[in-house]
């Protein structure tokens, strides 16, 4: 199971002219539709006198994406923005192309050429973090257990995120999606079967 991606560590702007047409292009960090929604509003509202703002994103969930032309030629404008997120693997974002137009058409294939290109250099000039996905478990047992617990938790560079300890040991352990299964059976085994292991659901 993957449990990593890319994504940009904040909103770029930035514009390219193509014989007289201005593209300015938008790259955003989100992570759910409603953020989506607010920056195409948000975007939309401050380009206002745009003809298109064509717009593509991309979300961390299985199969979470969308490409919109706004107007545009079908085909046109929002494939070439998802090309261009593609090219360089983000997850968690989207990508808005405004277009002004400068009296020359460019035609279909100008104007995939003109989308890609304004969404890649504006992602060619983004700040890269990777984000591990993750998620928490509770680990409830003996304190005669610690010292094999914890041991086993350093080594293999989990985070303990809590301590919740009281009469038995408690801890809150992230883990990365990849290590579930892992984690179970690994601390079953060490524990002999005495450690209580339940995800903590947010």
């Amino acid at each position: 199971m993957k449990d990593r991606y890319l994504t940009i560590l904040n909103s770029v702007t930035s514009e390219i002219k193509i014989r007289k047409s201005r593209f300015i292009a938008n790259a955003v960090p989100v992570s759910t539709v409603e953020e989506v929604q607010a920056v195409i509003e948000k975007i939309k509202k401050e380009y206002h006198d745009a003809g298109h703002n064509p717009f593509s994103y991309v979300l961390s969930d299985i199969n979470s994406f969308r490409y919109y032309d706004d107007g545009e030629p079908s085909g046109s404008s929002g494939r070439p923005i998802y090309d261009a997120i593609n090219k360089y693997d983000f997850k968690n974002i989207i990508v808005i192309v405004t277009r002004y137009f400068g009296g020359i058409k460019l035609g279909v294939g100008g104007l995939k050429r003109a989308y890609f290109e304004s969404a890649d250099s504006c992602l060619s000039i983004c700040k890269i973090k990777e984000i591990i996905m993750t998620r928490l478990f509770e680990v409830k047992f003996d304190y005669s257990l610690i010292s094999q617990v914890m041991q086993y938790i350093e080594k293999s560079k989990f985070k303990v995120k809590e301590n919740n300890s009281a009469e038995k040991a408690i801890l809150i352990v992230e883990v990365p999606l990849s290590r579930i299964d892992n984690f179970g059976t690994d601390l079953t085994e060490i524990t002999g079967g005495k450690a209580i292991i339940k995800e903590v659901i947010p």
